[in-house]
């Protein structure tokens, strides 16, 4: 039977400081062991190995030619396995090394890329890989570090970042070809640009200014999971959209969109980070969270705080 590598590495660590050291007695020391536990060891490896490493006497310890060979080889796995410790502590305390970042295409233009512009100039030892998709990849398959998102909720594990409200708007041209909106019910007639992967009907809660609060199911006529795409098609006047404030901001000021029941509030999303490590959370990736916090809280000041979950 094949010798197993874990009944000799953890020895060859202890020949290593015997050799190094010159006597069991100091290896012993440093290595939180005790003499006898020293020498049992060194017996074990030669057993395992079949021959004699070390000359012993009473006052000195030496090296046979098998020993003087196969030190040299432990000597080069200690300093391999420290060097990857270093590396690793490297990787885990130091901004260095890559980190992959997922945004959709809005939040990573609207977002992502302004939040991280000191963070990228400070930090020149690091590859920053940004996927941009309107999709939520999945972290693991896709190896990605940290994920921009915006949902109705945000996880107990994730960072909420700020509140995104969210309009129902259409163009001026559909309004004027189709009947009035003047209250909730109203919408059942009308056509709607969901932004969703999925053709199924959508579930929309209304708020009121006095808090009357009404819940429809509706039925999308298109679909996308493209938010440009979706601002284009209502700019088209293809039917209403419920699309984020701030996609559509520039529209509503110039008149191309309008408000549809801007009396009624729609249920609102949150912007939020998540990530697939677990603590200890490594260095470059708790440094590029405090970045977009820092940067959230710049673009929407006060409401972060105040809109903040629990």
């Amino acid at each position: 039977m094949k010798n197993n590598a874990m009944d000799y590495l953890p020895r060859m660590v202890i020949f290593s400081r015997v050799v190094e050291l010159g006597a069991f007695s100091k290896a012993a020391r440093e290595l939180g062991l005790t003499s006898s536990s020293v020498s049992q060891h060194i017996s074990a490896l030669e057993t395992i190995l079949g021959t004699t490493l070390l000359h012993r006497t009473t006052r000195k310890l030496s090296l046979t030619e098998a020993g003087q060979s196969f030190y040299a080889h432990c000597a080069r796995i200690v300093a391999l396995a420290d060097e990857a410790r270093q590396n690793t502590e490297s990787l885990h305390n130091e901004l260095v090394g890559e980190l992959r970042i997922a945004a959709s295409s809005f939040m990573a233009s609207e977002y992502l890329v302004p939040a991280l512009e000191d963070f990228i100039r400070d930090h020149p030892r690091l590859r920053i890989n940004i996927d941009v998709n309107d999709h939520n990849v999945d972290l693991m398959d896709k190896n990605v570090d940290l994920a921009l998102r915006v949902g109705k909720t945000a996880g107990t594990d994730d960072v909420y970042l700020a509140p995104l409200e969210a309009v129902l708007c259409a163009a001026p041209s559909y309004l004027q070809a189709h009947s009035p909106i003047r209250k909730p019910e109203d919408l059942l007639q009308q056509h709607f640009l969901f932004f969703t992967p999925h053709g199924t009907s959508v579930e929309v809660t209304l708020r009121d200014r006095g808090g009357q609060c009404m819940q429809m199911r509706l039925t999308p006529r298109i679909t996308a999971n493209h938010a440009r795409s979706l601002r284009r098609l209502a700019l088209q006047g293809h039917g209403v959209a419920r699309l984020l404030r701030s996609k559509v901001q520039a529209d509503l000021d110039a008149g191309r969109l309008v408000l549809v029941l801007p009396e009624w509030s729609l249920e609102g999303y949150c912007a939020f980070l998540t990530t697939k490590h677990r603590e200890p959370v490594p260095q470059k990736i708790v440094t590029c969270i405090e970045q977009i916090r820092a940067y959230f809280r710049r673009r929407h000041p006060g409401a972060v705080e105040a809109s903040r979950p629990g």
